[in-house]
């Protein structure tokens, strides 16, 4: 499926469009991306990596629904391009994200559930009609640091009868995640990197140079550490 989408007037303000611009200040206003001194799920499998010099928690998202608009508008245009039928969200960071896309576009959500369930009727993808197998779903998550959740639910969908082709986040941290995604044939978009991140907090006045050349410093470290 291509949805129709009706595109506003963009401006280009080194790499980043109008509807992109507009998030991302509120984000760091909010608090959804943090600078400091962070453990991340990573480090449950890595507890001697160094701690991450950022953090980004856009669940905060649901809280606010002027800034979760925005966010909305951003899922729109980078899904604008794809073909397919269904949205599927990564449960559950992304789940009111999707929902509320969902709800927007007339499009139907399926969660597919990456944990066990040993009780009830045992469906492994929520929403899932049996007319939907051999449809397309869009994959749509808030931040991909490693693939492994995203790989997780895409196993899930296509073990169920659904093709998935791209994976959609808001945030990609730049620590393996897209080669892993590619690696296996799937293609990854996203709004942010952390590089634009980064560059985009300084030049706003977000944060100063020392502190951007040091999360960069650090960011490299822990790349490294992981082998990235």
């Amino acid at each position: 499926m291509m949805i129709e989408v009706k595109r506003g007037e963009y401006s280009y303000t080194e790499g980043l469009i109008k509807a992109r611009e507009r998030l991302l200040p509120h984000l760091l206003d909010i608090g959804a991306i943090r600078f400091g001194d962070f453990r991340l799920k990573l480090h449950d499998q890595n507890p001697e990596a160094p701690l991450s010099p950022v953090y980004i928690d856009l669940r905060v998202l649901q809280r606010l629904p002027k800034v979760k608009v925005q966010a909305l508008d951003v899922y729109q245009e980078l899904i604008q391009p794809l073909h397919f039928d269904l949205l599927a969200g990564v449960p559950l960071a992304a789940t009111a994200l999707v929902s509320s896309l969902s709800d927007r576009l007339g499009i139907g959500m399926i969660t597919p559930r990456i944990e066990e369930k040993g009780y009830g009727s045992g469906v492994k993808v929520d929403g899932l009609l049996e007319s939907d197998r051999g449809k397309t779903a869009v994959l749509i998550d808030d931040v991909v640091t490693t693939a492994d959740s995203k790989l997780k639910a895409a196993n899930v969908l296509t073990d169920n009868g659904i093709v998935v082709r791209d994976i959609v986040v808001l945030i990609d941290r730049e620590q393996g995640g897209r080669e892993q995604l590619e690696d296996v044939g799937f293609h990854l978009h996203c709004a942010f990197t952390m590089k634009e991140i980064l560059d985009f907090s300084v030049r706003i006045g977000k944060i100063d140079d020392g502190v951007y050349e040091d999360v960069k410093r650090r960011l490299e470290l822990l790349n490294n550490f992981l082998g990235f």
